[in-house]
């Protein structure tokens, strides 16, 4: 069913009441903040990340991508969503998971990924990816996700996030090239705003 600007203001409102916290922040960059966000709070809920999953997933799919995934942690819950909604689309779309740190043993790997079809990896050379996130505020942990998947000759074909914060990572991100779409902005009070610019590219598919 494809996405309607209600199905994103439902999510706006659900994330809203229970996302958010106000007061006086430091944020891990370093900066202040009037409000904490917290997505798990949402993304962890099944009723949650299905209407998450159902708003990204057409994009994602319309990227080009091979799977989908991002950092620890906050990346999981979201790329498995849109994995699942893409069962709807008929695509069985691998997800995969940036550590936070290279495994020290076994494998020594630092992209957790699934079985391929062709028999090797999800995240490899000539294959397009998209990476999910719940956040962008500095773009820390999405690039930390971007070395890693470029340093296997993969490539990143979109960067699709909940909640772009004002503070520009996601604007210095776009700058540099990549294709990077937000379903909602913070402004600096906190208050969360459905981004225009993504309903359009939803009714561009």
């Amino acid at each position: 069913m494809p996405v309607d600007t209600a199905h994103l203001e439902r999510l706006r409102d659900l994330m809203q009441k229970h996302c958010f916290q106000y007061g006086d922040f430091t944020l891990t960059s370093g900066g202040k903040s009037k409000f904490y966000y917290n997505g798990k709070l949402v993304t962890l809920r099944p009723s949650g990340a299905e209407l998450i999953g159902e708003a990204l997933v057409d994009v994602v799919l319309a990227s080009g991508a091979d799977a989908v995934g991002g950092p620890a942690l906050g990346a999981v819950p979201i790329a498995m969503a849109v994995g699942a909604a893409g069962l709807s689309r008929n695509r069985d779309l691998p997800v995969y998971v940036v550590r936070m740190e290279q495994k020290q043993h076994g494998a020594k790997d630092l992209i957790a990924e699934p079985f391929s079809d062709d028999g090797g990896a999800v995240v490899a050379a000539g294959r397009s990816v998209a990476i999910v996130e719940d956040t962008i505020t500095t773009g820390g942990s999405v690039r930390k996700a971007i070395a890693a998947i470029e340093a296997v000759g993969a490539k990143v074909a979109l960067i699709a996030v909940l909640v772009e914060r004002h503070e520009g990572g996601a604007g210095t991100l776009r700058d540099e090239g990549y294709d990077v779409v937000s379903l909602f902005r913070a402004d600096e009070e906190g208050r969360l705003s459905v981004n225009e610019a993504y309903v359009e590219r939803l009714r561009s598919l």
